[in-house]
């Protein structure tokens, strides 16, 4: 082969290749074109959002007490025991009460010499005053009287008073409940001793129940009495409770830097019982949030990110912040603007730079 039909058959393969790398490159466009992807978006706004505020805490009888008595003895009977249910005006304690009642028989006998010493006593003063009016007895003779007359009524008083102390103290040996509701501890049993002002039964009324919580002191400044609240109990899943914070307690001596307070309940069923776990929840404080979708967050890692769409039309991810999650979606903390747009669905997957088509806007 001549140089020159070297030089033409290289010439024709340049061509050749020119043209491959033309067809390739017009494939190319084609792929590029295809890669376009129609997407929603919608403008981010700003929502009206109250601060939800959550609590822990255990469902209490609001009225409480401890049973104890005034005296000396040994207990007879203990009718009850723990978790018993009770009504008001119910037997539940019964202490040996037989010096009490010796003591009572014999200020009743005094009561009843008293009570005769002294009608003999009036009988002697209106015959003497008669003496003295008819001037058959003297003066001095009807004070002496008089005196006698009013030291035996002043002692019959003395005598009833004793008699009324008695019998208030024989209420102290037989115990009735003041309350309706149940016996929630049992301090003593038959044979113990009970003396003055000794813990016999912690009883717990079921006719009104409240919610008890403990506020760290960085919150209790955001929580005011008659607030609003929603209870859930964990015992009752399904149910939700309303109330209202009754008593906020100033003082943090018994739960360290925690505030104890109170939730009273607008009604409640038999099912709520005391003991029982609660999540009080209140709503304080509307805040401006900006909310997006959940479903269009992008995760990497620890990095969050959405996309949003450029001047260009193509898709771009943003980092952002976000922060708690609600019913109407995902707040965002930082990154994003109000107006701004994001991609909320597209017909393929989206990645940094693809060229997309808005076929609806929110």
């Amino acid at each position: 082969m001549t140089l020159i039909n070297k030089i033409q058959a290289l010439s024709l393969m340049m061509i050749g290749l020119v043209g491959v790398m033309s067809s390739c490159s017009k494939e190319s466009e084609v792929e590029i074109e295809q890669a376009t992807v129609k997407v929603e978006v919608q403008k981010v706004k700003r929502i009206d959002k109250a601060r939800e505020l959550q609590f822990t805490g255990i469902i209490e009888a609001d009225d409480k007490l401890v049973l104890s008595t005034k005296m000396v003895g040994q207990i007879t009977n203990v009718l009850v025991k723990e978790g018993d249910e009770i009504n008001r005006g119910q037997l539940l304690v019964k202490i040996n009460s037989n010096e009490i009642q010796s003591k009572l028989k014999g200020v009743n006998a005094s009561l009843s010499e008293a009570k005769a010493s002294l009608a003999n006593v009036k009988r002697n003063y209106e015959r003497i005053k008669i003496l003295v009016e008819k001037g058959s007895a003297t003066q001095s003779e009807l004070d002496d009287i008089t005196t006698l007359k009013e030291v035996g009524e002043a002692k019959i008083i003395s005598i009833q008073e004793s008699i009324s102390e008695l019998n208030e103290l024989l209420t102290y040996a037989n115990l009735k409940s003041p309350i309706s509701g149940f016996v929630s501890q049992k301090f003593v049993n038959v044979g113990d001793m009970a003396t003055p002002g000794s813990p016999l039964l912690a009883l717990e009324s079921l006719d009104k129940l409240k919610a008890s919580i403990n506020v760290p002191e960085f919150e209790i400044g955001m929580l005011d009495e008659h607030d609003p609240v929603q209870v859930k109990i964990d015992a009752l899943p399904n149910k939700t409770y309303r109330g209202v914070i009754e008593k906020i307690i100033p003082s943090t001596a018994f739960s360290g830097a925690q505030y104890k307070v109170n939730i009273v309940f607008e009604s409640l069923d038999q099912n709520v019982k005391p003991g029982m776990f609660a999540r009080v929840n209140v709503n304080k404080n509307l805040e401006s949030k900006i909310l997006i979708p959940e479903s269009t967050i992008v995760n990497r890692g620890q990095l969050h990110g959405v996309f949003t769409v450029n001047q260009q039309g193509e898709a771009m991810l943003r980092w952002v912040r976000i922060g708690e999650t609600y019913l109407e979606g995902t707040e965002v903390l930082s990154g994003l603007s109000q107006e701004e747009t994001i991609i909320i669905s597209s017909e393929a997957k989206l990645y940094d730079g693809m060229k997309v088509e808005i076929t609806k806007s929110i």
